[in-house]
């Protein structure tokens, strides 16, 4: 029971925040749009409005930049977005205290995956784990890689699976298994993409992008950045859905990691892999950890993330 009372007492902490407010937050974020998280509520924009609003008054600062567009997050709004999934998560498994009461003595282990890679893996994972016995549980976190790595460090999570740069410099204390590399290919629209036969042609048409602090955008800014190639950001997406979406919507090109592109074609063909010889960029796959004592899950990830990634259908 000692986990659920800390959990009431987390709950009683933060009771002068309305759910409603929560999610709309989430919804607007992940939307990227007023517009669109008032169709998917149902509401009117003057109540999404109101309860953005609400929410700052909350936090007592600005959670977004009204001056950008599409709407971008200030850091305060970063944190916050994070921090509500969480919340929300933990109102869902609320749902199933009894089931949680039974579990109590299995060992949790919390894990971050990459909002690049959270559709394909936690997929993945479900379905390896759910058939497993095993004296874990694990509690399955999404967000930035940045996001992530900070929250290993403050012990906030006890794993987190990530793709990083290779000359990405990991912060003391953190370690970081290397699965493998994995290449990024440029996505476009499957009509007209004979027309971009290199990364300047590419760049003619501009790309529709995740926020500022995300490692695809950084390694595509400075790849073009050495070729001297001018980075236009058509529009910015929040989340692979999103960004597929916008794809589809010729709003601009995109970068993603090749397996999964591959996989997300297997039921799509309206999409394509855009062929240019001066475009080859890799980044690491793998698993950081800051506690030797969790190396056992780390190998057990290890393992899928190499059967998911590494070898031929896999989800066969």
């Amino acid at each position: 029971m000692k986990n659920i009372r800390n959990f009431h007492k987390q709950l009683m902490s933060i009771k002068v925040l309305e759910i409603k407010d929560l999610e709309t937050f989430i919804n607007v974020v992940e939307s990227s749009s007023l517009a669109d998280t008032s169709k998917e509520l149902n509401v009117n924009q003057s109540t999404i409005t109101k309860r953005i609003n609400q929410l700052e008054e909350k936090v007592q600062g600005e959670l977004f930049n009204r001056r950008s567009r599409p709407l971008r997050l200030t850091q305060l709004g970063e944190k916050v977005y994070f921090k509500a999934r969480y919340i929300l998560g933990q109102l869902e498994k609320l749902e199933s205290v009894y089931e949680q009461e039974i579990g109590l003595s299995k060992e949790k282990v919390k894990v971050g995956i990459s909002i690049t890679l959270m559709d394909g893996l936690s997929e993945y994972l479900y379905e390896k784990y759910k058939f497993a016995q095993s004296s874990t549980e694990f509690d399955i976190y999404g967000g930035r890689a940045q996001s992530l790595i900070q929250q290993v460090q403050n012990k906030e999570l006890e794993l987190a699976i990530v793709m990083l740069p290779s000359n990405f410099k990991l912060p003391v204390h953190l370690s970081f298994l290397n699965i493998g590399a994995v290449p990024l290919v440029i996505v476009s629209k499957n009509v007209g993409v004979k027309q971009y036969s290199d990364l300047e042609s590419c760049c003619k048409k501009g790309w529709v992008m995740p926020p500022e602090g995300c490692y695809l955008r950084e390694l595509l800014s400075d790849v073009l950045q050495e070729k001297q190639l001018s980075f236009d950001v058509n529009k910015e997406a929040f989340g692979i859905d999103f960004l597929l979406d916008s794809i589809l919507n010729d709003e601009g090109l995109s970068i993603l990691p090749k397996p999964f592109f591959d996989h997300y074609m297997k039921s799509n063909n309206d999409l394509e892999a855009v062929l240019v010889e001066d475009f080859k960029v890799n980044l690491n796959l793998g698993v950081i950890y800051s506690d030797k004592k969790y190396l056992d899950k780390v190998s057990y990830f290890s393992k899928i993330l190499k059967q998911l990634y590494f070898r031929e259908n896999p989800y066969n």
